[in-house]
Parts: C-alpha cells; sequence; structure tokens
C-alpha cells in the first residue's frame, strides 16, 4: 500500500515540471519537425525601405551580413567568434531575416536568431551545436531599431 502511495506521488511529481521547461521541451520538438520558429512583425512601409532598415539594424546589433538580397527578401549574418576563458571552444551567432508582402499591402518581417557553440576544439572541427534563441532581448532590439530607423 505504501509503496503504491510512493509510486504515485512520484508519477505526479515526474510529470508536473515546471512549465518552462515543458514549454521548452515541445518547442524542441516542434523545431525538429517544422523547422525554427521566426518571431514575427508587420510592417506598413516598401519593402525595399524595409529591406534597408534590416539590413543597417542587423549591422547595428553586431552582425556581419553575409548574404542579403532585395528582390529574395532575405538578409543573412553572423557575429563576431566569441572563445571561452581556455581558448577551448566557441561560440557564434547568426540573423536570418525574411521579407514577405502581405495581402493588406504589408510587408512581414521575420527574423531568427541562433547561436553555434563549439565547446571542445579537441573533438575536432565542425562539431559544434546549433540552438535556436527562443527567448532572446535580439529579437526586440532587432525590432525597435528597425522601427527607429523607419520613422526617420
Amino acid at each position: 500500500m505504501i509503496s503504491r502511495i510512493l509510486f504515485v506521488l512520484l508519477a505526479c511529481v515526474a510529470f508536473s515540471g515546471c512549465e518552462s521547461v515543458r514549454n521548452d521541451f515541445t518547442s524542441g520538438v516542434r523545431e525538429k519537425f517544422n523547422g525554427p520558429t521566426y518571431q514575427k512583425r508587420v510592417f506598413t512601409a516598401d519593402s525595399q525601405v524595409l529591406f534597408e532598415a534590416a539590413r543597417a539594424s542587423a549591422e547595428e546589433l553586431g552582425f556581419r551580413v553575409t548574404r542579403a538580397g532585395a528582390a529574395q527578401g532575405v538578409i543573412e549574418g553572423l557575429s563576431a567568434l566569441a572563445s571561452d576563458d581556455r581558448l577551448s571552444g566557441s561560440r557564434q551567432r547568426t540573423i536570418k531575416v525574411r521579407l514577405e508582402s502581405t495581402l493588406d499591402q504589408g510587408v512581414e518581417l521575420a527574423v531568427l536568431f541562433t547561436e553555434v557553440v563549439q565547446d571542445d576544439f579537441a573533438k575536432g572541427a565542425g562539431q559544434g551545436t546549433e540552438t535556436t534563441l527562443r527567448d532572446s532581448p535580439l529579437y526586440e532590439a532587432f525590432f525597435n531599431a528597425v522601427g527607429r530607423r523607419l520613422v526617420r
């Protein structure tokens, strides 16, 4: 009898986990099947003007633009490499921006930030792990920078 109660209590504890852990887990699983989730905002601006504002905002946040095409509505960039104290690993952030016209004469600006971490160079080159930055303040900073440029 006591073992059943103990089993039920342990099962409740195991399945009741923290909400943020559950959300991270379900987001991670969803991304495996559907791809990463871009954060989106719709702007009522000319697509070329919005493209230039997004490109300048990415550069303002420290990203070097590696690919950009106004006609394709794509901007991609990389941040500088950062290494750990022992110089045995590195990390780098990426930005991917997509622009797409909406039906109501607006332009949807979608952005995705990821971080590539290689924690041990002894494991060999190319053994990094890429993780989507879901709740990063970079998203708000990027959208705010774009908004400031459009107001000018």
